[in-house]
């Protein structure tokens, strides 16, 4: 992974045994691994945070939040597991 690109990163998304990057200008880019595998080379920055089973979001570009679902900045909504609580 390149690490200097982590910053641009909005959020991951699972699909099955790919993983869609969604980048802050709004491109998309899908990679042949598990969300799990980028969930763990991401461990190191703090700033990312696994909400669901399927979503892992970088915490500068969440707008705001409730019980259910996160907000990103670019107005998209994403559903909160409950015991993934911010």
């Amino acid at each position: 992974m390149d690490i200097e690109k982590h910053n641009c990163i909005s959020h991951l998304e699972a699909a099955t045994n790919y993983t869609i990057f969604h980048y802050s200008d709004g491109h998309r880019e899908i990679r042949a691994y598990t969300l799990k595998k980028y969930e763990n080379e991401l461990s190191g920055f703090n700033s990312f945070s696994r909400i669901h089973r399927s979503f892992l979001v970088n915490r500068a570009f969440i707008k705001t939040h409730n019980e259910s679902e996160v907000i990103l900045n670019c107005g998209k909504r994403l559903p909160l597991a409950r015991r993934r609580r911010i």
